[in-house]
């Protein structure tokens, strides 16, 4: 399950202050900065401190998978090894995994008006099909599928309410 839109700013911290209005919601870094831990976001104001950070980087890609632990399932943090000599010296970064997970990928087109949001999320017949692939993630039946679908159908309905177009 999957959508992507094109939201302006103040669209996308609405849609973020409604997935961090449930209490139980996650929300971290898909992968974190080089030798850096990862950002666990807890509050809209740590995610709106996060975006403006990261916009002054001049960052164009971020990336956050939402994980709620009524959904159950697998979540780990990995931590990815990094080959230095193509790193800048850098040995390592982390990433989350576990198939119900619900990623939200902004690609910054311009960072006022134009965001390109993409909600994504694995099914549990995709997740069965790939397990043998990724078996660090576990079992998908560990996973509540209707709990993950029912909460991306819920942040794709509002992702709907805010669009300027879709891709």
């Amino acid at each position: 399950m999957q959508r992507t839109e094109i939201i302006n700013k103040e669209k996308l911290f609405e849609l973020i202050e409604f997935i961090l209005s449930d209490s139980k919601t996650e929300l971290y870094e898909s992968y974190s900065e080089m030798e850096n831990e990862l950002v666990r976001i807890s509050n809209f104001s740590e995610f709106k401190d996060y975006f403006e950070h990261s916009t002054t980087e001049k960052k164009r890609q971020l990336g956050f998978g939402i994980y709620n632990p009524e959904s159950k399932g697998k979540f780990t943090i990995t931590k990815l090894k990094l080959d230095p000599k193509y790193c800048n010296g850098k040995t390592y970064r982390n990433r989350i995994d576990g198939w119900g997970i619900i990623y939200v990928h902004l690609n910054l087109l311009n960072t006022e008006n134009e965001i390109e949001c993409r909600i994504s999320v694995n099914s549990r017949k995709r997740a069965e099909n790939w397990k043998s692939t990724n078996p660090e993630f576990g079992n998908p039946e560990l996973w509540d599928w209707k709990i993950i679908e029912s909460n991306a159908r819920k942040i794709i309905k509002q992702l709907k309410k805010y669009t300027q177009h879709s891709i």
